[in-house]
C-alpha cells in the first residue's frame, strides 16, 4: 500500500486522484479549503484522509509536514492551481496574473520543499506535478494568456531545478500536462480518464525519468 498525499482536492483533477487512489487500497491524504465538504460529499465509507490545507500558507504546510513526521510519502501530487481565465494582451488582469503566480508556481514549490523529506523515505519516491503545455514555450503559436501560461512556465523550471537537486535523494520529479479535459461530457478527455492516464506515468517512473516534462498519455513535451 503507497501513501499519496493530493493538493487541491476540492474538486476536479484532485478529487479524481484521490478517489482512484483509494480506490486501489492507498493511503490518500487529500488536502482541501474544505475538507468538511469533501466528507459530506463522499460519505464515510471512503478511505481518504481529507486534510484542511491552503497551500498558499507555507506555515500552514510545514505544520502538516511536522504532523506527518515520519509518514513516508510514496506520492506527491501538487494538483492545487488555478486554472483561467486566458485572456488577450489588453484585457490581462495584473491582480489575477500575480494570485496565479502563488497558487500555480511558489505554492507548490513550498509544498515540494516542506514535504520533501518524506517523500525520501519512501519505496516510490516521486514528486509530480500537474502543469500544462500552454507552459511550454516551444508549443506556444496562439499567445494571449500571459497570466497562466507564466506560471505554468515558472512551474516547469521549478521541476526541472528539483529533479536536479533532489536527485541525490532518488526522488523522482515529474510535470504532467493532464490534457483537455472536457467540462461536459463527450466533448473530450474526462477527468477520470485524465487521471487514470497520469496515474499510469506516475507508476511507471523512477529516478531515471526525473526531470521529464510529461503529455497524460506519457508523451515527452518540449520545453
Amino acid at each position: 500500500m503507497a501513501t499519496v498525499l493530493i493538493t487541491g482536492c476540492d474538486r476536479g483533477l484532485g478529487e479524481e486522484f484521490a478517489l482512484q487512489y483509494a480506490a486501489a487500497g492507498d493511503r490518500v491524504i487529500a488536502t482541501c479549503l474544505d475538507p468538511e465538504a469533501f466528507s459530506r460529499k463522499h460519505g464515510p465509507g471512503l478511505k481518504v484522509e481529507p486534510v484542511g490545507l491552503d497551500v498558499t500558507d507555507e506555515a500552514a504546510a510545514l505544520r502538516l509536514a511536522a504532523r506527518l513526521d515520519g509518514v513516508a510519502i510514496d506520492v506527491l501530487i501538487n494538483n492545487a492551481g488555478i486554472p483561467g481565465p486566458h485572456p488577450a494582451l489588453e484585457e490581462t488582469d495584473l491582480a489575477l496574473w500575480r494570485s496565479m503566480l502563488e497558487v500555480n508556481l511558489i505554492a507548490p514549490f513550498a509544498i515540494s520543499k516542506a514535504f520533501a523529506a518524506h517523500v525520501a523515505q519512501s519505496e516510490q519516491k516521486v514528486i509530480a506535478f500537474i502543469t500544462s503545455r500552454m507552459g511550454s514555450i516551444g508549443l506556444n503559436n496562439t499567445g494571449q494568456s500571459y497570466a497562466y501560461r507564466s506560471s505554468k512556465a515558472g512551474l516547469n523550471m521549478v521541476m526541472k531545478s528539483l529533479a536536479i537537486d533532489l536527485g541525490p535523494r532518488q526522488i523522482c520529479v515529474l510535470g504532467i500536462h493532464p490534457g483537455n479535459v472536457a467540462v461536459e461530457p463527450g466533448r473530450g478527455l474526462s477527468v477520470s480518464e485524465s487521471v487514470a492516464s497520469m496515474r499510469e506515468v506516475i507508476d511507471h517512473s523512477g529516478p531515471h525519468q526525473t526531470g521529464t516534462f510529461y503529455s497524460y498519455n506519457g508523451q515527452i513535451l518540449p520545453w
